[in-house]
């Protein structure tokens, strides 16, 4: 996934964590460096990594395999036939 793509999802999971459009959305860079995402991104072979941070009025939490949680809540959401596998 790329720098542009994660922080896209990022910004998507949050609109659809407040159920709202992502114009919505206050500017990711208000909380933290976007830079930051890309620079984690490219660290994918190197280890196991996640990393955190207050974005709106969300917990998100960005792993090495570019899973995203809100406020402990994997995003997109499970649907039922993959929380049964």
């Amino acid at each position: 996934m790329t720098q542009t793509d994660l922080i896209t999802e990022v910004i998507e999971a949050v609109a659809a964590a407040d159920g709202v459009e992502l114009g919505e959305v206050p500017p990711l860079n208000d909380y933290i460096d976007p830079e930051i995402l890309s620079l984690l991104n490219e660290q994918q072979r190197d280890g196991d990594w996640w990393f955190s941070f207050q974005f709106a009025d969300h917990q998100v939490t960005v792993t090495k395999d570019s899973r995203i949680f809100i406020d402990g809540e994997i995003y997109p959401p499970l649907t039922n036939s993959q929380r049964d596998r």
